[in-house]
């Protein structure tokens, strides 16, 4: 390793515990948006690096931990993208959102990956569900991040369901599997940053799923049994004067 080498990989180490110290400091979106910026530039400089050697040495593919090495620059990648993602479930820009039509879309999504693990998925919902005040953009990402897990945590013939009813001033929305639950000492930490117990997962999932809710003034809840599945119910305030004052 070169001296140039060697000091791009200190310079990242001294970014990136910037970059914890900030954020246990502010939670001010632009800062910590730019921290995650040149956190980038460094790993796309190392990759690129690790590319030229390559070129030059090839011989050095064969070495059983350089494969690795690109895998941790993905990782970091997906761990930066993640955060930034929760940087910004705190930034919520309200419109008039229609959750049924948004959920149908975003299930799209997900109808060929559950086909492929023969997983069967469903859509339940009431009629007339009143369109609610919120982001949504933001709501899709929560979405999107709930009906995912599901269908990672589901084994094959099992079933992931996505309910949506209407209860009083709240819209409810529950996803549900049949997978194999979460163990009960890990409940209370599964909403918690950098807390996974998937492997090569970045523990931001759930967070950015709370944030985003919380910033709708909303709730989520989890119902799970070890062996049987796992349902994750957000409810979602109705506030009729604000959603006639953004139609």
């Amino acid at each position: 390793m070169n001296y140039h080498e060697k000091s791009i990989i200190e310079n990242f180490s001294v970014l990136l515990d910037d970059w914890l110290n900030i954020y246990q400091q502010t939670r001010k979106p632009e800062i910590i948006a730019k921290i995650i910026h040149e956190i980038k530039n460094p790993i796309s400089l190392i990759k690129s690096t690790l590319q030229l050697i390559e070129v030059q040495t090839p011989e050095v593919k064969e070495n059983i931990h350089w494969s690795s090495l690109y895998e941790e620059l993905d990782y970091i990648c997906l761990l930066l993208n993640d955060f930034n993602t929760l940087n910004y479930s705190f930034n919520i820009q309200k419109t008039c959102v229609d959750v049924s039509t948004l959920l149908d879309s975003v299930a799209k999504y997900f109808y060929s990956l559950a086909y492929s693990k023969n997983i069967n998925f469903y859509i339940t919902k009431s009629k007339d569900l009143p369109v609610i005040s919120g982001d949504k953009t933001r709501l899709k990402e929560a979405f999107m991040n709930l009906i995912k897990n599901a269908i990672e945590a589901t084994d094959e013939n099992g079933t992931v369901t996505v309910d949506i009813n209407y209860l009083d001033s709240f819209l409810l929305i529950t996803v549900s599997d049949t997978g194999s639950g979460i163990r009960e000492d890990r409940i209370d930490e599964i909403f918690k940053p950098f807390v996974t117990y998937k492997e090569n997962g970045t523990g931001l999932g759930l967070p950015i799923v709370k944030s985003i809710i919380e910033q709708h003034c909303g709730t989520i809840e989890v119902e799970t049994k070890e062996g049987e599945g796992t349902s994750f119910i957000i409810s979602l305030p109705i506030n009729t004067q604000q959603v006639l004052q953004v139609q």
